[in-house]
């Protein structure tokens, strides 16, 4: 499948690099189109998680909840702004999210689910931020997968990381 992002003045973007005029690869300088956001959606609604339910909210302001499973569905909310120039944030946003539904499942296996509810309302610290680090790892991978799957550059790997270590910098 080719991706094309939106990208800025007269260049194109093809599988998300922006070339630039006379053939130039600038690997750097892309932006997530929304299409991207709703291609995260399906691969992990349908090809990743048996149980889960995406709801992607056009609001003023980027948001995400996980919501542990009720009657044997998780759910992700994600609010973001629509008309965005750039998706990245909403989708390593998404990305997190599913991290905990991966989290989630894992703590449930070794019955510690009440713990896991636990964190979710903990607002700051040293073990509030080992949980989200824990989700914003697990994010990483599956986001990996993504990518992988949809011929995406791996650089948005380090911009994932980047926006993860922002995210976590809040909980210290």
């Amino acid at each position: 499948m080719r991706i094309t992002v939106r990208t800025e003045g007269p260049d194109r973007a093809e599988n998300g690099f922006r070339i630039r005029e006379g053939g130039k690869l600038d690997a750097f300088d892309w932006r997530i189109d929304k299409h991207v956001l709703d291609r995260a959606k399906a691969f992990l609604c349908w090809d990743t998680f048996q149980n889960l339910s995406i709801q992607l909210i056009e609001i003023s302001s980027v948001t995400g909840y996980f919501l542990p499973p009720e009657r044997d569905r998780s759910t992700i909310v994600l609010f973001y702004r629509p008309g965005n120039p750039d998706y990245s944030r909403p989708l390593f946003l998404l990305f997190h999210e599913a991290g905990h539904c991966i989290q989630y499942e894992e703590w449930e296996r070794t019955e510690r689910t009440a713990e896991f509810h636990k964190h979710m309302e903990t607002g700051t610290g040293a073990i509030q931020y080992a949980f989200e680090k824990e989700a914003w790892d697990w994010g990483r991978d599956i986001l990996k997968d993504f990518l992988a799957r949809e011929n995406l550059d791996g650089d948005l790997l380090e911009k994932y990381d980047t926006y993860s270590a922002e995210c976590l910098a809040s909980y210290r």
